[in-house]
């Protein structure tokens, strides 16, 4: 039986600030995601050219369209933080200990990798394409670098993981640090409009501005839920000490979970 593939849906290839980036070589749109860090346009005008291929070859492993969209997923948030590396050589390319013929060869190289992991289970994924584009979910995440610790946790907990702030603050008196609810809702609030704010400015507009050629996400799904969630009753990662119970650490045990 042959089997039917389809792709996703990429409206960013029609928007006027990408448009133009297509005719740019690898080497160009490599060398202005490197330069210009202000900038997303030249990291989604890669995506808008290697995401069909990248789907394909997933979809030939993919058990399950869940599955496939996790793995495209995380696929294109490993080449986001990946790309820094990309040196281009007289032979290709060269990625710290990774050679290749061409991007597009380093690429599936990549995928193919990626397809040897080991997937979740499909009731743990609760990412979607349509909802949370790779290239917004890859420049939310780095925007996040940029937020104060506690801020960045409860973003992560209620918006990721979709906990109460009740559940929030019960869950920062077990390790030790108390904040009134009053707080927290002020560091959601802050937090979501900082995050807003670190984005590069043509994200912004290609994503969060309605125009004709790019539908607008929604306000309320600004930060997209993880590729990997918990189980629903699952209990909250336990402090290696007492004594480790600050605000950083409990943000990597989260930032690892999103991690992996």
């Amino acid at each position: 039986m042959i089997k039917v593939l389809s792709f996703p849906m990429m409206t960013e290839r029609q928007h006027p600030l990408i448009q133009p980036l297509l005719e740019w070589s690898d080497e160009a749109l490599i060398h202005g995601f490197q330069d210009e860090r202000d900038r997303g346009c030249y990291f989604i005008a890669l995506y808008c050219r290697y995401a069909p291929l990248v789907y394909s070859v997933l979809q030939h492993h993919g058990k399950s369209p869940v599955q496939v969209d996790y793995l495209f997923a995380k696929m294109w948030h490993t080449l986001f933080f990946s790309l820094d590396l990309v040196e281009f050589t007289p032979t290709g390319i060269r990625v710290g200990d990774e050679e290749a013929a061409s991007l597009r060869n380093w690429i599936v190289n990549r995928t193919a990798t990626l397809i040897q992991e080991d997937l979740p289970g499909i009731e743990y994924i609760t990412y979607t394409l349509k909802d949370a584009p790779p290239p917004l979910w890859c420049y939310l995440e780095a925007s996040l670098a940029y937020l104060p610790a506690l801020t960045r946790l409860v973003l992560v907990t209620t918006q990721t993981f979709h906990w109460s702030l009740e559940r929030v603050r019960a869950y920062l008196e077990v390790q030790g640090e108390t904040v009134s609810l009053a707080e927290l809702q002020q560091h959601l609030e802050q937090g979501l409009d900082m995050l807003g704010d670190r984005l590069p400015s043509d994200v912004r507009e290609i994503y969060l501005t309605p125009s004709s050629s790019v539908p607008a996400q929604e306000s309320d799904a600004l930060f997209p839920d993880t590729t990997e969630q918990l189980e629903t009753n699952s209990t909250p990662p336990e402090p290696a000490s007492h004594s480790d119970s600050s605000i950083d650490t409990l943000l990597e045990e989260w930032e690892l979970i999103l991690s992996s």
